[in-house]
This record gives C-alpha cells, sequence and structure tokens, in this order.
C-alpha cells in the first residue's frame, strides 16, 4: 500500500493555555494572537503537497484548522479520537490547584499517568493511533494535515520512540513545532521530527 505522511500539528494557543488551566475535552476560545499565527503558517504548509486536514473534533482544533484552511482549502475530516487526554475531576481546573504530590504520583506512572475519572496516556495513545490507521487507509499514497493536541501528539511519538514517559526524561521535540509521520502497511514509524514547513 502506498504510504501515507501525517504532519501532526498542535492547535493554536488558547485562553486557557495561556492561564495553565487544564482543558481536556473541555474547550477555550483561541488567544487573540493566535489568528496572526496560524494565517502567517498557512501559506508554509501549503508547499507540503498536502490533500485533506484531519482535525480533532475539539473547538480549538477545528478553530485552528478553519483559519489555516482560509488560504489551504481543503477537505477537512473531523475525528474525535483526536481529542486531547480526558482529564476527568481536574479538567476546567488551573494546573496550580491541584496537590503536588497528586501530580507527581500521577505522572510518575509514565504510560499510565491517570487523572481522576480520566483516562490514561496509554489509552489516549491507542485510539489516536486507531485514527492515524483508519485514515491512512483512506488517504493511501497522499500527504494530510493532522490539527490535533499536545498529548496526542507526545504520546503518539513517545510510543514511536519507545519513552517510558516519565517526568525525568529529556525533550525529544518540540510538541509546538510539525512533526512528521509516516504510515506503510499498517505500520506507523516517524519520518521527521521538528519539521520547518518551506519558505511560500
Amino acid at each position: 500500500m502506498p504510504r501515507t505522511v501525517f504532519y501532526l500539528l498542535r492547535h493554536a494557543p488558547t485562553l486557557w493555555n495561556f492561564e495553565k488551566r487544564i482543558q481536556g475535552h473541555w474547550d477555550s476560545e483561541l488567544a487573540p494572537e493566535s489568528q496572526a499565527k496560524m494565517e502567517a503558517l498557512a501559506p508554509r504548509l501549503a508547499g507540503l503537497g498536502l490533500a485533506r486536514i484531519l482535525s480533532s473534533d475539539l473547538g480549538r482544533a477545528k478553530s485552528t484548522a478553519g483559519i489555516l484552511n482560509l488560504r489551504l482549502r481543503l477537505p477537512v475530516t473531523l475525528d474525535k479520537r483526536l481529542r486531547e487526554q480526558h482529564y476527568g475531576e481536574w479538567t476546567g481546573k488551573y494546573w496550580r490547584d491541584i496537590p503536588g504530590e497528586q501530580v507527581r504520583a500521577a505522572e510518575a506512572a509514565g504510560w499510565n499517568f491517570h487523572p481522576p475519572g480520566g483516562e490514561s496516556r496509554s489509552d489516549l495513545r491507542g485510539r489516536c493511533e486507531h485514527a492515524l490507521n483508519d485514515a491512512a487507509r483512506a488517504n493511501a499514497g497522499r500527504n494530510v494535515l493532522v490539527v490535533t493536541h499536545q498529548g496526542v501528539i507526545k504520546a503518539i511519538l513517545y510510543h514511536l520512540l519507545g519513552r517510558a514517559y516519565l517526568p525525568d526524561e529529556p525533550a525529544a521535540f518540540d510538541p509546538d513545532k510539525l512533526q512528521q509521520v509516516v504510515s506503510q502497511n499498517g505500520v506507523l514509524t516517524i519520518g521527521a521530527l521538528d519539521v520547518e514547513p518551506p519558505a511560500p
């Protein structure tokens, strides 16, 4: 089967991102400067030979895809499996208001990081990889922009890198930059990290 190239892009920053408030499956408006940031990025993404945009169905990802698509003009598919990790009882809270020992204990669990009433990083990875595998079959031989969330991008790439997802691991890539994942014959591999789109 021809390979499918995915370019993973984190949604534009939101007001809650700047406030360090946990969004999970909830939503917050994009920050005022986000539209200009995405408008400037769109012409560069146009040089990647994209055939489709695949987006999380959460508002912040859809809004980001919509701004980019004013220039790209591509068909868009929404997939709820590409949502951010479900943070359960922590959703909507400020990180500073969650007791430090709870955060440290959760992070020490690595792939089993599991906010109360939420889902684990392992569960997140599973649903997102299923979404990419299905998209690869539907878009064989094409390049696809995936507009999603930081937790999604980290889960996919850390799994492919063989990471334990523990807090003392050094950063492997910049989640705010474009990341390339390739699917061929049902297998996902890393194409390139911290991709710089071509100049328009």
